[in-house]
């Protein structure tokens, strides 16, 4: 089956650094940063002084009128590579950011390369052409845009400079430079003949009407254009401006810069070998699983930042895209962790660590474990089901946890379940780490007990899927629960709580079940039924609490539920979502299911109309998204690589 990305991803460095193609063509429609802002790239040939593009729009916004017509576009986990051919030449386009998660040296770099390669056709002269929109270093069009020279790029950034002075959802960042890494590059915009016209430097520019780039011309058949971003600070917590990880390496940005553009070649061999073992790892499990981990790779990783405390720990901070834009939220955590346990269980801990600290505060008084710890980039304390107050007027953001905390619609079964799985899982794929709970006894004995007390049968709350609202007597989060307790009894050397998990899972078994063979949504739902991912860790962590005849028959259900994108999340709506639903295929090893299921998910990606970045809540007969892009969550298609 020939595979469609419904967003391709080009730059993908981190959630503000984020750059997608929304279309089958590269040059069909504005490259695009994740939310959906336009993000324009330009790119084409020049042959003579005659521009032929591939990506790019002219000042009034109109296709250029000479194109070079794309032939292929093929993603791999760290590149996208497009072929182009017209009669003048071909041309090979290719956008790597090198997210290598056992190289933190490198993947903290905020860096990513576009390399080309031309194949002429004619006698002719060609030179390549590669820029930017100066859009991408501004949130709105009130904001003013300068550009300057520097001894290794051209920069531009927002007039008015404020590092970490606004957070959100579904926007940009409007502070730091980006940078087009070459001595030569230039500012201009593209006129209505298709021709570059060259603007002065000294001039300021408004970042969404002015159409101008920053671009670079080779003169050269095959090479690479860099680009990077200065966020100058990138993460506030709980108070303390961070900053960049690469400093740990580099005294200066442009010290880091010159090293990622002196060592590309090392760069891309790496990108280049890692691509190819991990795809034969997913291509020997099915084609379908193959694309699809390839498509989610980037976006698992570039929807974190990864910074380190003034203790120096690695801090590996997620973005709730186009959800709330909450930091750090542990239920965003718990699905993404498939992909980290297998190459730096070590960012599991890094995902982990901020809520630790939080709940550790006198800002935290619940006995369960916090959401998140702010609205990225801010750190300073959970926003989520918060009365909000006004984050202006205070120049002391880390002191003050912002709003008035909601106990009705916190999640405390969910968190703490989450917590429990996740450092179990970093144990056993680290090798025997388990020093975050060892830190922290006493915080995590109150958060198992408070387990043991409430977990086995859910009162009216929330889990993570709170989009679907608050739900009692919800057996899947009764699942979280005994496995949470004993994940904690593994950890903690307490055997009584394991002796409690046994008692509640022989009892699970009974209350959860079903007239139609498999299990209930809730324990009074006499025909309910859900997707009971959680019960995967019973195998993945060796627990084995549960019968094999429960996994064989949720399997039988699943299968009866099967619609051409997938099976719904539970019977109360015709949504999946698309991580849960991977992890459905690890709760009994049956490939019939796994393949039906990876096919319908690459069927949901070659024709949902919504172009957007890998979507992980959509409808399963229908292929609509219904909300959340580019999330972290991803990581949790990794799964059936645990094993």
């Amino acid at each position: 089956m020939k595979f469609r990305p419904a967003a391709v991803p080009l730059i993908t460095v981190d959630p503000f650094f984020s750059v997608w193609s929304c279309s089958d063509a590269l040059y069909a429609t504005p490259t695009e940063h994740w939310s959906g802002i336009p993000c324009p790239i330009l790119a084409g040939v020049f042959v003579d002084n005659s521009f032929h593009s591939v990506s790019g729009f002219d000042v009034n916004g109109k296709l250029m009128k000479r194109r070079i017509y794309q032939r292929s576009v093929e993603v791999s986990p760290t590149s996208s590579k497009y072929l182009f051919e017209n009669e003048s030449l071909k041309l090979e386009l290719t956008f790597t950011t090198p997210l290598l998660l056992d190289r933190l040296d490198i993947l903290t770099r905020p860096v990513s390369y576009v390399s080309y390669k031309i194949e002429p056709k004619c006698d002719r002269t060609m030179r390549f052409a590669f820029g930017i929109s100066t859009r991408a270093c501004v949130n709105n069009k009130t904001q003013r845009v300068g550009v300057k020279k520097t001894d290794f790029s051209l920069c531009c950034g927002n007039v008015c400079q404020s590092p970490l002075t606004q957070s959100g959802d579904n926007v940009m960042i409007d502070w730091g430079y980006l940078h087009i890494c070459d001595k030569n590059a230039q500012v201009g915009r593209i006129s209505s003949n298709s021709q570059i016209e060259l603007l002065p430097f000294n001039n300021t520019y408004n970042g969404y009407d002015d159409g101008a780039y920053l671009f670079a011309v080779k003169n050269e058949l095959e090479g690479v254009v860099t680009v990077a971003y200065d966020e100058i600070k990138p993460i506030e917590y709980f108070g303390e401006q961070l900053d960049e990880y690469y400093t740990k390496h580099f005294e200066s940005f442009g010290d880091m810069v010159k090293a990622a553009v002196r060592e590309y070649p090392e760069v891309k061999r790496l990108c280049d070998e890692f691509d190819a073992k991990l795809t034969a790892e997913t291509g020997a499990l099915g084609e379908n699983y193959k694309n699809i981990t390839s498509l989610a790779y980037r976006q698992a990783i570039a929807a974190h930042k990864l910074v380190e405390d003034t203790e120096g720990n690695i801090l590996f901070l997620s973005k709730e895209d186009d959800s709330n834009g909450c930091i750090g939220t542990l239920d965003v955590t718990y699905p993404s962790i498939p992909l980290f346990l297998k190459y730096n269980p070590e960012l599991v801990k890094g995902m982990l660590r901020p809520i630790i600290k939080y709940a550790s505060s006198d800002a935290w008084d619940f006995d369960f474990t916090p959401h998140d710890v702010g609205q990225y980039p801010l750190a300073n304390g959970q926003v989520y089901s918060t009365r909000s107050l006004s984050l202006s007027g205070s120049s002391d953001r880390g002191n003050r946890i912002i709003g008035h905390l909601l106990p009705e619609n916190q999640m405390p079964v969910e968190e703490a379940g989450n917590m429990f799985l996740c450092l179990a899982a970093v144990k056993k794929y680290s090798g025997g780490d388990q020093s975050l709970l060892d830190s922290n006894r006493e915080l995590m004995k109150k958060w198992v007990d408070y387990l043991v007390e409430f977990g086995y049968d859910p009162a009216n709350q929330l889990c993570t899927d709170d989009f679907a609202g608050h739900l009692a007597r919800n057996c899947n989060l009764s699942l979280k629960a005994i496995l949470g307790i004993a994940a904690y009894a593994e950890l903690s050397g307490d055997g009584s709580y394991m002796e409690i998990a046994k008692k509640y899972a022989k009892q699970w078994e009974i209350d959860a079940k079903a007239d139609h063979e498999g299990t209930r949504l809730t324990f009074d739902s006499g025909d309910g039924w859900s997707l009971k991912y959680n019960i995967v860790w019973d195998s993945l962590l060796g627990y084995n609490l549960f019968s094999d005849e429960v996994k064989q028959n949720e399997i039988k259900v699943y299968m009866s539920k099967l619609n051409r994108y997938g099976v719904p999340l539970d019977s109360r709506a015709d949504y999946t979502k698309i991580d849960w639903l991977m992890w459905s295929t690890c709760i009994w090893k049956d490939k019939a299911y796994f393949d039906a299921v990876c096919e319908s998910m690459v069927n949901m990606i070659n024709e949902t109309l919504d172009r957007v970045p890998l979507t992980d809540w959509y409808y399963t007969s229908t292929a609509d998204y219904r909300a959340f892009r580019n999330r972290s969550v991803v990581g949790g298609l990794f799964i059936n690589l645990l094993d």
